[in-house]
C-alpha cells in the first residue's frame, strides 16, 4: 500500500527561477523509513513541503494517503496524516510549557478535553518526554526540545512523520536522543521519511534515495547503496569512519561488501582474525 505518491513533480518558486524540483517521481509504501540523501540545493527539503503540503507542485501530482495536495479541502487531513518536524524545535513551539503546546495542535485539531489529555499522556511517554511536561521550552536541552516537538506531532497520531534535518542543530547526545525516538516509532508502524546530509542517520533506514539538482538520480536498498562509497565520496560527502576503513580493505581485497552495522563488522573483523 503507497503512502506517499509523486508523479512527474516540478517545482520553482518563481517563473524566472530554475526548476528547484524537475519531474520527480517517487512511492512511498507504509511502514517504510526512507532517507533523502542530496547535496546543498538538491531539493531535498523541498519535497518535504510539497508531501506535507506546505507547497504545491507546479505542474505534476502528490498524494498523500490518496489524497491530493492540491485539494484546499484536503490540506489539514494530509497535515494530520503527516506530522513534520522541522530543523529548529524553537520555530514549532507555541506554548509557555510543554504540556500546553502539545494540547494547542489538538486543540487545533478539535480534540475533545478527555481524549486530548490520554493523547497528551501517551504521546509524551512514547518519546521519553512525561517528565518535561510542565516545564518551559526554552530552558530544555535541545535533544529535549526536538522530542517534546515530536510528541506534539506524535498527538495528532499521524501515519506518516517527516523529519527534516532535525538532527542538524543537536549535540552528538541529542542527536543520539532523537534518532532513537525515530526508531522507535519506526517499530511500531509509523513511516518515517528523514531528510538529512548524515550517513550514519542514513544507515538506519530501510531505503535510501540520493537527490541531485532538483532529480532522483539513485533509489535503492540501504545495503545496497552503501555498496558504493565511492558514489558519495565523489560527492564530498564524509564516509563514517568504519566505513571508511572497510573501503580501503575492499579496494586491497581483504573484504568482498559492505557491512553497514558498526558492531556487525566489528564481530565479523575479529572472527576473520581469530581464523588466520
Amino acid at each position: 500500500m503507497s503512502t506517499i505518491e509523486c508523479k512527474n513533480v516540478f517545482f520553482k518558486y518563481t517563473d524566472e527561477q530554475d526548476w528547484i524540483i524537475q519531474d520527480l517521481s517517487i512511492t512511498i509504501k507504509q511502514g517504510e523509513w526512507v532517507s533523502i540523501l542530496g547535496t546543498n540545493g538538491s531539493g531535498k527539503s523541498t519535497l518535504a513541503r510539497l508531501i506535507n503540503a506546505l507547497l504545491t507542485p507546479t505542474s505534476g501530482a502528490v498524494t498523500v494517503a490518496g489524497k491530493s495536495t492540491d485539494d484546499e479541502g484536503e490540506i489539514w487531513n494530509i497535515r494530520q496524516k503527516a506530522g513534520m518536524v522541522f530543523q529548529n524545535p524553537d520555530h514549532q513551539f507555541v506554548a509557555a510549557t510543554v504540556r500546553d503546546d502539545i494540547a494547542f495542535g489538538l486543540e487545533n485539531a478539535g480534540v475533545a478535553r478527555d481524549e486530548m489529555l490520554k493523547r497528551i499522556a501517551s504521546a509524551s511517554e512514547r518519546v521519553g518526554v512525561d517528565d518535561l511536561l510542565f516545564a518551559e521550552p526554552h530552558r530544555l536541552s535541545g535533544g529535549q526540545k526536538q522530542r517534546a516537538a515530536i510528541a506534539g506531532v506524535l498527538a495528532l497520531q499521524p501515519d506518516i512523520m517527516i523529519f527534516d534535518e532535525a538532527t542538524a542543530m543537536l549535540d552528538p547526545k541529542g542527536r543520539k536522543e532523537v534518532m532513537a525516538t525515530m526508531k522507535q516509532l519506526h517499530e511500531r508502524g509509523i513511516t518515517i521519511l528523514m531528510i538529512t546530509h548524515e550517513l550514519e542517520e542514513a544507515l538506519e533506514s530501510d531505503r535510501v534515495v540520493f537527490m541531485e539538482h532538483g532529480k532522483i538520480i539513485n533509489d535503492s536498498k540501504a545495503e545496497e547503496f552503501f555498496q558504493k562509497p565511492e558514489f558519495l565520496v565523489e560527492r564530498d560527502f564524509h564516509l563514517p569512519y568504519f566505513l571508511q576503513v572497510q573501503k580501503h580493505l575492499v579496494e586491497n581485497g581483504f573484504q568482498t561488501n559492505y557491512l553497514l552495522d558498526e558492531d556487525e563488522w566489528v564481530k565479523s573483523l575479529c572472527t576473520s582474525n581469530s581464523r588466520m
